[in-house]
């Protein structure tokens, strides 16, 4: 009988999960994945916590949050720099081992009689740099495994677990500390990682290819590679990955609505905590939602235009929250925005994994990584300032409104990615 066509090509409306479905070792890397996430969740509710109680400074807790972040950035881009130039499988397992080795130390600290704040620091620092390292490597090997038609369901399936596990972690990480201590969550964490390790253990040797596949589909539209090209060389020339990184950074500036949310619930709703939890969590369900209906992604023919519609669309949803004097018009308002983040989110992921060169994968995703990383610490840090200098409901909808007008602005300029059709045959990387 022959196979549905539905089927054979994916869901049209629901995600894709073709990707777990046919490839094991995606599922190995999926799995391993899904318990890191939890593992850094965890990671990011024990440390705040445990060096506040040593220290009473929440300079301290700051201090850590932002080193620990600019080791992640730093990890990202290194990791993308190794992952073109040496096995992929072992960069990923050696990086994961002194991930859990660095879990472990922090649990070690922990059941110390006087626990030391400076060891925590760098413990955490060296998680957040090789942590970042597998994740680069990661990205890179995926479009190895999957066939490009597939990349739109990857994409669906790592935004919803991110989302669930932002969610999800920290409240088991805040059972496990009120249940027992903190100390159990590093050794929780040092177990996953293990766990991770075994799984990952299991993929096949993933060397760093040489040149791009010959298959004239896959690459009727672009040069291959020169050799020796660096990354930021192959954005500058290719117009099509270079405007996704470029609407990237936009989506990276824009996503600070979350510095101006708790001012906002003070001005309109009167403080209300209830309020502020249920609007956080509003952009989350629009994710979750976008994730489960995103089949539809992996047929379009103009998906640059959508990309770009998603990314201005989500400005004006999230500029008119700003006018909103009721919860029930601003819930509906950020999940729709949540969902139009995730939207885009896929898209450009799915555009950078079948149109990057194979050598350069690795540094071009750790670029895509870092962006998602950064994003929110940059966004949060320009839409502070803008809410400095006005009451927050305002700042909501002027912040959203230059970035609308900036989103048309790249619309208009990046014209590759506006009229970009992905080849019809699929292929391996």
């Amino acid at each position: 009988m022959t196979e549905d066509k539905t089927t054979a090509t994916g869901s049209r409306v629901f995600l894709d999960l073709r990707p777990l479905r046919d490839s094991v070792n995606f599922r190995r890397i999926f799995i391993a994945r899904t318990i890191s996430l939890l593992g850094i969740g965890m990671l990011t509710v024990s440390v705040p916590i445990q060096v506040y109680d040593l220290s009473d400074s929440t300079f301290l807790v700051g201090l850590v949050a932002a080193v620990e972040g600019i080791a992640t950035i730093g990890g990202m881009l290194a990791g993308g720099i190794l992952a073109d130039r040496y096995d992929r499988r072992t960069l990923i397992l050696f990086s994961r081992t002194m991930a859990g080795l660095t879990f472990a130390g922090l649990g070690v600290n922990a059941i110390l009689d006087s626990p030391s704040v400076t060891a925590i620091i760098i413990l955490a620092v060296i998680n957040g740099a090789f942590g970042s390292i597998s994740v680069a490597a990661l990205l890179a090997v995926i479009p190895s495994l999957i066939p490009s038609d597939q990349m739109v369901g990857v994409g669906a399936i790592n935004a919803l677990t991110v989302r669930l596990g932002a969610v999800l972690s920290p409240i088991l990480a805040g059972l496990i500390i009120a249940a027992w201590s903190v100390s159990w969550n590093y050794w929780i964490t040092t177990i996953g990682t293990v766990i991770t390790i075994l799984i990952l253990s299991g993929l096949p040797s993933l060397p760093v290819p040489v040149h791009e596949p010959s298959d004239k589909d896959a690459a009727a539209d672009r040069d291959s590679t020169p050799i020796n090209e660096t990354a930021l060389q192959f954005l500058r020339r290719d117009r099509l990955v270079g405007g996704v990184i470029a609407i990237g950074v936009i989506a990276m500036i824009g996503s600070g609505l979350v510095a101006l949310i708790p001012g906002f619930v003070d001005e309109v709703f009167d403080g209300d905590s209830r309020t502020t939890g249920i609007l956080f969590a509003a952009g989350a369900v629009g994710a979750v939602i976008a994730s489960f209906t995103s089949g539809w992604m992996a047929h379009l023919r103009r998906p640059g235009v959508v990309l770009m519609s998603a990314l201005a669309i989500g400005f004006v949803l999230q500029g008119a929250v700003g006018l909103t004097t009721t919860v029930l018009l601003a819930v509906p308002l950020l999940i729709a925005f949540g969902a139009a983040t995730t939207i885009q989110e896929v898209l450009r992921y799915n555009l950078i994994q079948i149109n990057t060169p194979a050598p350069l994968l690795g540094r071009v995703n750790s670029l895509w990584a870092a962006q998602e990383v950064a994003g929110l610490s940059i966004g949060a840090l320009l839409a502070g300032a803008v809410g400095s200098f006005m009451a927050a409901s305002t700042a909501v909808t002027v912040y959203s409104g230059i970035l609308f007008v900036i989103a048309l602005i790249g619309a208009a300029v990046l014209g590759r990615l506006r009229t970009y059709s992905p080849p019809k045959s699929s292929v391996l990387r």
